[in-house]
């Protein structure tokens, strides 16, 4: 059986954001029922005072994940804007071992300036952190 780094990943960001102390994670659970029409609007909706995050967590080979795997994009660019609530993908390239956090409003603005993929070349010229 293949080794899934996608799950592996999103355990240890759970992880990792609970070791902030104070805060909570919850990961909401793939629809598997068969109900495409059906999806949650996140990976994961945390709270860290004064944050509320929604979180989806990307693993991708290669330099970059193509704007199409980014499932959630509807749904999460609703989060753009609203006080206090901190939504994005956190973007694992396995192959170059690089974990990038990319908040919606870029991804937003990435997609409307017609790119089809976001990755590191983007690091320096968009609000991406390398985490």
């Amino acid at each position: 059986m293949a080794k899934n780094y996608g799950k592996e990943f999103e355990q240890k960001f759970k992880e990792d954001f609970l070791k902030l102390g104070d805060c909570t994670m919850d990961r909401l659970y793939d629809v598997t029922t068969g109900y495409k029409s059906i999806k949650q609007v996140s990976d994961f909706i945390g709270y860290k005072y004064p944050n509320e995050f929604y979180i989806e967590c990307k693993s991708h080979r290669g330099a970059s994940i193509p704007m199409a795997n980014i499932t959630q994009y509807d749904k999460l660019k609703e989060k753009i804007g609203i006080r206090g609530v901190r939504a994005g993908v956190i973007l694992w390239l396995i192959d170059k071992d690089k974990v990038l956090y990319v908040p919606m409003s870029t991804v937003k603005q990435l997609k409307e300036s017609g790119e089809k993929s976001i990755g590191i070349r983007h690091l320096e010229d968009y609000n991406i952190k390398e985490i």
